[in-house]
């Protein structure tokens, strides 16, 4: 379905990107396939009917001879990456494939198997019966799901395919910046999916065991998460913010492609540039709010700096300025919804009182500073008191701001608008103001910069990685000889077979049995009777039909039952639905209605009337957390096996 999307879409995007249209095709034409299946469910059309719009894009493309047999022979490297990446991210996947209550892989496998079940705008919020997914950015959910429909998946093998698919999305478009902006060693600039940080390296040279050395490097500036790429895509969560960041490298890669090609565009091309950027654009906050906060400015930023570098032209300002009214309305039903579902967890700005402290922060962010300064020493050199800002900052308390700062102010001397600087700067500004303000929600007063730092860090971590591995890529370019193509392919199988390898050795191993794409596969080994009775209700309920299940906190094995089926529960992880709705919805009371079900048969059919409820399971998690006393009548069992109880409420 990719590879289709991809060969019916690329050749219309010559006129803005030239030579990076047959790879820029495969994130372009999935964010098409994502915003026409989500208006075609918005309308209530099955989303199976966008696929006629990509078969006529292709006959048109046909009809006009816009293929060209040499130029797609040329153009295989492109595939080579994307499903090179896929593959390689399969791998993990297919080694550890289990969606098992770690992190968050119960609340994304609810929310796909959701959509996948009934692919209507707004989706069904699987964790709050008869609620919807309003108060979520699902559109990264939707858009595997919509994958998963067309493909004729199953949501629980769909799940494992989520971020092979992100992966192979963001490589190609980490390529198509090296392709773009590098002579040589274009590959280089791929590193940003496989980057670690400082602290990585440290914890395991001091040890301390395979995940634990993982898990560690993502926790180093205390009361923070510190994800970077690799650790979120080797620990196996298709969260938002895994699932967003293709589009982050896409608006990265426009972005490159409007500073070093907007004055050699047509007018068609310009226009057109500014509409996939729009699209990019609009799609981060349906997919990870917090992205769009970042990204927008940064579009601003970089269109200011090219409108003054091309002398004022209304001509370039017009096309410029749709951009941010085209992000706008391309999904506006989207965040009307979003914006007028209720309460917010949001509460603004606020300035922060335990800025992070030195070691800890050169631990995330020492190879870009490391690398920033050896790119400016001329600068340094130029002006030698640049070393007392960070000297000055670390006096009055501020030090990992001090060298931030110095980093911007040393890619400012360069005074050079080209992307590598350009995206340096700008990561490290969001590096810099994070030691200043956070964005406060309900995480609590002990880990109250958790999200700021979490997800405004990721954007940066895209930004920085980027600039310094084009810094390294063009420093290379003129220093290495030139590889012939046949060992240069030899040496990426070499790499290829050791990626995979040190994947298979040195990846996040939680403990589950691997072997299959099929997350639900391990329930068979660790909770059989929970699998079988999963596998009945699954063949026999209808999109929308209500379980009632056990409900408790988050990060836990009840919500099991949703999860794997798509199908609604009076409520999931209390804890997140609580934080979702922030006080607007009655997560709570379902908690003890919940209970009361299970607990006092008097009250067992009229609450599950109250919530339309049609099935009611009863595993080993609900004896555990509720003293089990069902009415005699009401309820028909329908399956038993081994402990595992279902009933269906009489009609």
């Amino acid at each position: 379905v990719m590879k289709f999307c991809q060969m019916t879409t690329y050749p219309y995007l010559k006129p803005a990107v030239g030579n990076l249209s047959y790879g820029l095709g495969y994130p372009f034409s999935i964010l098409v396939l994502t915003f026409v299946t989500w208006y075609l469910g918005l309308v209530g059309l099955p989303v199976q009917l966008a696929l006629l719009l990509f078969a006529a894009a292709g006959v048109y493309a046909i009809a006009s001879k816009k293929y060209d047999r040499t130029e797609i022979q040329q153009n295989l490297k492109w595939d080579l990456v994307f499903f090179g990446a896929f593959a390689l991210m399969l791998i993990s996947r297919f080694l550890t494939p289990g969606i098992i209550p770690s992190g968050e892989k119960f609340m994304d496998a609810a929310f796909l198997g959701s959509i996948m079940l009934s692919p209507t705008v707004t989706p069904l919020d699987p964790w709050y019966a008869g609620g919807e997914l309003s108060i979520y950015y699902y559109l990264g959910h939707w858009m595997c799901g919509v994958l998963g429909i067309l493909s004729n998946g199953t949501p629980t093998v769909v799940f494992n395919l989520m971020l092979p698919t992100v992966f192979a999305l963001a490589a190609v478009s980490a390529y198509a910046i090296g392709v773009l902006l590098l002579k040589r060693h274009q590959w280089i600039s791929m590193l940003v999916l496989i980057l670690p940080n400082a602290a990585l390296i440290w914890h395991t040279i001091v040890g301390g065991g395979a995940v634990g050395i993982w898990w560690a490097s993502t926790r180093v500036i205390e009361n923070t998460i510190n994800e970077y790429p690799m650790f979120s895509f080797l620990w196996g969560d298709p969260h938002a913010h895994v699932l967003g960041c293709f589009n982050q490298l896409f608006f990265l890669c426009l972005l490159a492609v409007l500073l070093v090609r907007w004055s050699t565009l047509s007018r068609t091309g310009k226009y057109l540039l500014c509409v996939m950027l729009a699209l990019s654009l609009g799609t981060m906050p349906a997919m990870n709010s917090w992205d769009v906060m970042v990204y927008a400015s940064v579009y601003l930023v970089t269109a200011a700096v090219l409108w003054i570098k091309q002398g004022h032209s209304l001509h370039d300002a017009v096309p410029l300025a749709l951009v941010p009214v085209l992000s706008l309305a391309s999904y506006a039903p989207f965040l009307y919804t979003m914006l007028s579902g209720g309460g917010t967890s949001v509460q603004g700005f606020f300035l922060v009182t335990t800025p992070s402290p030195f070691n800890e922060f050169l631990g995330v962010y020492l190879f870009f500073v490391a690398v920033f300064v050896v790119f400016c020493f001329s600068v340094l050199k130029k002006y030698p008191w640049l070393i007392a800002v960070p000297v000055i900052f670390a006096i009055a308390g501020y030090a990992s701001a001090g060298v931030a700062l110095f980093c911007i102010l040393l890619l400012i001397g360069k005074r050079s608008s080209s992307p590598e600087v350009l995206f340096g700067i700008l990561g490290m500004v969001i590096v810099f103001l994070m030691e200043f303000i956070y964005l406060k929600d309900y995480m609590g007063d002990v880990n109250y910069r958790m999200n700021t730092v979490f997800k405004f860090g990721f954007c940066a971590w895209f930004m920085l990685g980027t600039s310094i591995l084009l810094m390294i890529g063009k420093y290379a370019e003129n220093r290495f000889a030139e590889i012939p193509k046949g060992r240069a392919v030899a040496i990426a199988a070499i790499i290829f077979v050791v990626l995979a390898t040190l994947i298979g050795c040195c990846g996040i191993q939680l403990g589950y049995p691997g072997g299959t794409l099929d997350g639900a596969a391990w329930l068979e080994s660790h909770h059989p009777a929970d699998a079988a009775g999963i596998a009945y209700l699954a063949g026999i309920a209808s999109p929308g039909d209500i379980v009632v299940e056990a409900a408790d906190g988050s990060y836990a094995y009840n919500g099991r039952v949703s999860a794997m089926t798509g199908l609604p529960t009076i409520v999931g992880w209390v804890g997140h639905e609580s934080g979702w709705r922030s006080g607007v919805g009655d997560a709570g009371t379902r908690w003890s209605d919940v209970r009361m079900i299970y607990e006092d048969p008097s009250k067992t059919i009229s609450l599950m009337d109250q919530y339309g409820a049609k099935y009611l399971f009863v595993g080993d998690v609900e004896q555990e957390l509720y003293t089990v006393n069902l009415p005699d009548e009401g309820l028909t069992e329908i399956f038993t096996a081994d402990g595992v109880s279902i009933y269906q409420r009489n009609n």
